[in-house]
């Protein structure tokens, strides 16, 4: 059947009204589907720069010791005195918890719940009560940003990248202690080491890296105690072979 001029016309600008709208709906999904990216990457991806911290927090919460006095004891494991990790005038609590490890040894802690020692500290609930004691992890919050020493004489065995929780870099600094070569303490959180495998590290001395800071829209226990978010430095004790140790 011959199509008159005038049809042919109305059903050309038909198509081109259909290729159009066509064309708008892609783009507008490609937009969305771009949106919905940036999104998941902002709460994927930890910002380049740490979570904010008020300027009271960098207050020493341990104005009872004296300034003179070098080295804080914070907890002991297996006989071997644990010294704070970081300057007393960066920390900003300190609190022990279970962990999901079943293999740790227990900290003793060297503070009191009280504020009445050397040093105060919290206990706090956490995932893994049913396998650990309640004093296995040792939290010290701190500044981000702050040299982390050794808080131990020991060997390094381990500098890890890893990704906490799936989602955030994160760096692990494990340490054969020299008190008891059997014990292996493996610390977290922290950013930019500054230590190797087989590095001989001194406690009090030996700096191991900095406390990295977490994005602020992380919930981090330690915030509860704290005038920040709660960033630290988190510590655990592993009962290893001795063999292993070299020393």
């Amino acid at each position: 059947m011959h199509r008159s001029p005038a049809n042919q016309r109305r059903r050309a600008r038909e198509r081109r009204r259909i290729h159009i709208r066509r064309r708008r709906a892609i783009a507008l999904a490609i937009f969305v589907t771009l949106v919905l990216l940036a999104v998941w990457a902002a709460y994927a991806i930890p910002g380049a720069t740490p979570a904010r911290v008020p300027q009271s927090a960098s207050r020493s919460t341990f104005d009872q010791v004296p300034q003179g006095t070098a080295d804080v004891v914070v907890a002991s494991v297996g006989g071997v005195d644990v010294l704070l990790p970081v300057a007393r005038e960066a920390t900003t609590a300190v609190a022990f918890h279970p962990v999901e490890n079943a293999n740790t040894v227990p900290f003793t802690p060297a503070g009191d719940q009280n504020g009445g020692g050397s040093v105060k500290y919290y206990v706090m609930s956490g995932d893994g009560a049913d396998r650990s004691a309640a004093t296995a992890g040792l939290d010290v919050g701190a500044v981000p940003g702050a040299a982390v020493v050794s808080p131990v004489d020991g060997k390094i065995t381990a500098v890890k990248q890893y990704r906490l929780l799936g989602r955030y870099a994160d760096t692990e600094v494990d340490i054969q202690v020299a008190g008891d070569p059997s014990l292996l303490l493996v610390m977290t959180h922290l950013a930019h080491a500054r230590v190797h495998l087989g590095d001989t590290v001194l406690r009090g001395e030996t700096t191991l890296g900095a406390v990295r800071g977490f994005p602020s829209g992380l919930k981090q226990a330690l915030s509860q105690y704290t005038t920040d978010s709660g960033d630290h430095v988190q510590l655990v004790v592993l009962r290893v072979s001795s063999q292993l140790a070299g020393f």
